[in-house]
């Protein structure tokens, strides 16, 4: 078996300017290393909670790993998904709704609180009342449908991941990624 390592020194910390946002993390995307970037809370999080919408099962969104290919497929049936589609931050317009897993990276990277261990996120922009922070009190989509009617959220306060209906309003925040 061949292990692939990925050298921890030429990675930038969590929470610093990457790739036309801020460096949320690192991932496998079937087997490629890919770095997760999110972009700044001010460009790049609704500032009003929107629907999933796509009503029925959506061919092409149920990648737990590839948001992008999710939200190329949800397209304009979904408010969540074309509000990232719509965005062009720094010149870039590959922004998308997370996908389950991307959003477990954000997650686990991320988590404003401060009564968990560890205690809350090192990026000092994210931790409970900074700038970046992920609201706590409020549930964020996926791009991953579960069922016809249905789609992934994710909580930052205790980092509960569940399904809910795509007729639900929810914040959204987009994502980009790129090869490392």
């Amino acid at each position: 078996m061949t292990v692939t390592t990925i050298p921890l020194a030429g990675l930038p910390a969590i929470g610093t300017p990457f790739g036309g946002g801020l460096f949320g993390g690192a991932y496998l995307e079937y087997g490629t290393p890919m770095a997760l970037i999110v972009p700044p809370k001010a460009l790049g999080q609704s500032t009003i909670k929107l629907p999933f919408g796509a009503a029925g099962k959506i061919a092409g969104a149920r990648s737990l790993i590839d948001g992008l290919a999710n939200t190329r497929a949800l397209g304009d049936a979904s408010p969540a998904a074309k509000y990232c589609l719509d965005l062009r931050i720094g010149g870039l317009d590959d922004w998308h709704l997370p996908a389950l897993d991307q959003m477990s990276v954000q997650r686990a990277n991320f988590t404003p609180e401060d009564d968990h261990i560890p205690e809350q996120t090192t990026a000092e922009a994210f931790k409970l009342g900074g700038p970046e922070a992920f609201d706590i009190d409020d549930w964020y989509w996926t791009s991953t449908e579960w069922g016809s009617g249905y789609a992934w959220v994710q909580l930052f306060d205790y980092g509960g991941q569940t399904s809910d209906a795509k007729d639900w309003s929810c914040r959204v925040r987009a994502v980009r990624k790129c090869p490392l």
